[in-house]
């Protein structure tokens, strides 16, 4: 079955999902935002500046002022930017939808976004605004998790995917998507999948900050501390998901345990703990890799999540002890060493004491 798809990102994830969508013969329209002027450019030129290959000869590449003709006739729309700018595309994606037509969106993005004056998931976002423009009409979407890094997957390397879908007949998907080196796996806990995905980009970040404090004089003599802090992450990733109502297995699957080893071995996120490491402010960090074109996901996912928790679920908050110790080191300047001291030592005495 041959499929027209859209895809709107033109980054890392978002031209990385063209190649086994492209060599499944499908169409692709890849569309970039205001940002990625200079990717479609070198793009159209036969380069992505990115990925560092030639995308392929049935990707079809649009500038932002074309988004209309992006959506042209398409069937499935994959969503690539990040989550700043996520609603304000999706506002912009629905007023160039038809409203006689049925559309699957997948989300690529990561993270939390603000709306009506909340921290809301970025499905929350869509479904409204979709809502409020085609009521009645059913809204089907899948939030798409890894363990999949973009440069593996533009190489056509074996890579599996968790979609969580938000109804059992997008299925589907998994058939429709799935190639000899990409296979896609359905989730029915949507939910799950799309906290997980944001989730494992914040705690990515502290195997970074480990590889900035050691590294240059431990090389190879760290692994204990990495170990451990990436149990105690999939352990509270695991209390997120479960409390706000999806299931704990799925932060033990490839969206949560997967997907969080992936980004904490080769991510941005984990570039950007590196940086915060060796001694850079946090919100430095963030700010040097965007004017290197990186953006690191994990620094605005954590931004927004420990509202979105005081605001969901303040007891919680309170047992995420290594996610509050993130937080301290990247927003309230603590030094990472002393940090993950005192949070090692604090869980031990906790266990002995139970």
């Amino acid at each position: 079955m041959r499929l027209k798809v859209a895809v709107l990102g033109a980054g890392y994830m978002g031209s990385a999902i063209t190649f086994p969508l492209a060599d499944k013969n499908n169409e692709i329209n890849l569309w970039g935002t205001w940002l990625d002027d200079e990717i479609i450019e070198s793009s159209i030129k036969g380069f992505h500046p990115k990925l560092k290959l030639k995308l392929l000869k049935n990707v079809n590449l649009y500038y932002w002022q074309d988004l209309q003709a992006a959506l042209d006739d398409v069937d499935i729309i994959f969503i690539a930017v990040a989550s700043e700018g996520f609603v304000n595309v999706f506002e912009k994606l629905i007023d160039s939808l038809r409203s006689d037509k049925d559309y699957i969106f997948l989300k690529l993005t990561k993270g939390f976004v603000q709306y009506n004056g909340k921290i809301v998931r970025a499905t929350q976002a869509a479904k409204d605004l979709f809502k409020k423009k085609f009521p009645g009409k059913e809204f089907n979407i899948a939030s798409i998790g890894g363990p999949v890094r973009a440069l593996d997957l533009a190489n056509r390397i074996p890579s599996a995917s968790m979609y969580g879908i938000s109804d059992p007949k997008l299925g589907k998907l998994q058939k429709l998507l799935s190639t000899d080196y990409y296979r896609v796996f359905t989730n029915i806990d949507a939910k799950g999948v799309e906290l997980c995905s944001a989730f494992k980009n914040i705690y990515a970040m502290a195997a970074g900050i480990c590889d900035g404090l050691y590294r240059s004089e431990k090389e190879g003599l760290y692994h204990n501390i990495v170990a451990f802090l990436f149990n105690q992450a999939c352990l509270e990733i695991a209390k997120i998901v479960k409390a706000a109502g999806g299931r704990e297995s799925t932060a033990f699957n490839l969206a949560g345990i997967g997907d969080l080893h992936v980004t904490s071995a080769a991510g941005r996120n984990r570039r950007y703990g590196e940086m915060v490491g060796k001694g850079m402010d946090g919100e430095k960090a963030f700010k040097k890799m965007l004017e290197e074109g990186e953006y690191g996901e994990g620094y605005m996912a954590l931004k927004l999540a420990i509202p979105w928790l005081k605001q969901e679920n303040p007891v919680l908050l309170e047992e995420l002890t290594l996610l509050t110790c993130l937080n301290n080191i990247i927003f309230n300047k603590a030094k990472p060493f002393q940090e993950f001291e005192e949070l090692i030592l604090n869980i031990n005495l906790k266990q002995e004491a139970s």
